[in-house]
C-alpha cells in the first residue's frame, strides 16, 4: 500500500512540475536539470519501494508453503500412527510408483498409499512428489521448492525446503524406520546457507532450532523436528535433542538400510 501511495504522488508531481513548465513560452536549462534530478529520485524511491514489495511477497509465499509441508508431515505421521488411511500416493526415490506388496509398479492403478510398512526415505520422497507444484519463489520458474539430500546447511540456497530423515545424529541415519518409528528433519532457508563459523549463531532444541546471521541478526534457517521428536530418554544421545543413539536406532528400525549414502541437493531443487 505505502509503495502505492508513493506512486502516485510521484505522478502528481511530475505532472504539476510539466504543467507549470508547460505554462511558460520556455524554459531554462537549469530548470530542465531539476526536473530530470527530480524524476530520477521519485523513480529510485519507486524501485526500491516496489523491490521489497516483490521480496515481501515472495517470502509470504515461502512461508505458506513451508507451513503447509510441514504440517502434512504432522498429519501423515499421526494418520499412519493411528493406522488410517493417508493421502499421499508412495513412491520411492527414482520417483517409481510402489504398489500393495511394496514393489515398484508402473500402473497408477495398482500405486498404494503411504502406510505403517513405509520407510522414512519413502515418505519423504512420496511428500516432494505430493507437493511438486510448490515452486522456490526466489528460483526459476520450474524450480521446485523441496529438496531431499543430506547435505550441511552451506550447500542450500534461499527458497530451498529440506527433507531429512535424522533418527541419530548426522543426516545419513534412520532412512530405513518405518514411518511411525521416523524422525523427520524439515529446514526452511531464508538466505543462502550458511557454513557453520562466527557467522552463524544456532539454537537446536528437541523440537527445532534456527540459524542466524550474526552481522545482521537475521534469521538464515529454520528447521522442525516431527515424527517420534519425544523418544524415552535412556535412548536419545542427547537428553535435550530427539535425535537416538545409533543402538537405540537401530534396535527400532534395523541395520539394513538404517545408514544412507550421502545424497546431494536435488538437482531439480538447485539454481
Amino acid at each position: 500500500m505505502q509503495e502505492v501511495l508513493v506512486a502516485a504522488q510521484a505522478d502528481n508531481l511530475v505532472h504539476n512540475i510539466c504543467k507549470a513548465l508547460n505554462s511558460k513560452k520556455g524554459f531554462s536549462l537549469v530548470e530542465l536539470l531539476v526536473v530530470v534530478a527530480i524524476i530520477g529520485v521519485l523513480a529510485g524511491v519507486g524501485v526500491v519501494g516496489y523491490d521489497r514489495y516483490v521480496e515481501n511477497a515472495k517470502r509470504k509465499v515461502f512461508d505458506q508453503n513451508v507451513e503447509t509441508v510441514t504440517r502434512a508431515i504432522d498429519f501423515e505421521y499421526t494418520v499412519i500412527k493411528n493406522e488410517l488411511s493417508s493421502a499421499i500416493k508412495e513412491v520411492d526415490r527414482n520417483g517409481n510408483m510402489i504398489d500393495g506388496s511394496g514393489m515398484t509398479t508402473t500402473s497408477a492403478g495398482a500405486q498404494r498409499k503411504i502406510n505403517s510398512e513405509t520407510s522414512c526415505e519413502n515418505f519423504l520422497y512420496s511428500v516432494k512428489e505430493h507437493f511438486k507444484e510448490f515452486k522456490n519463489p526466489w528460483g526459476t520458474k520450474s524450480t521446485v521448492m523441496i529438496t531431499i539430500d543430506t547435505k550441511a546447511q552451506s550447500f542450500h540456497k534461499k527458497g530451498m525446503l529440506q527433507l531429512v530423515c535424522h533418527r541419530s545424529s548426522g543426516f545419513t541415519k534412520g532412512w530405513n524406520c518405518k514411518i511411525q518409528d521416523s524422525l523427520f528433519h524439515i529446514l526452511a532457508y531464508y538466505q543462502d546457507g550458511l557454513v557453520k563459523d562466527s557467522n552463524r549463531s544456532d539454537t537446536n532444541t528437541r523440537l527445532g532450532g534456527t540459524a542466524t546471521y550474526v552481522p545482521t541478526g537475521n534469521i538464515a534457517s529454520q528447521w522442525w523436528n516431527k515424527g517420534d521428536n519425544n523418544p524415552p530418554a535412556a535412548e536419545r544421545s542427547n537428553p535435550n535433542l530427539a535425535w537416538l543413539t545409533e543402538s537405540a536406532g537401530i534396535a527400532r528400525c534395523g541395520s539394513t538400510g538404517y545408514t544412507t549414502s550421502e545424497i546431494n541437493v536435488s538437482s531439480d531443487a538447485n539454481y
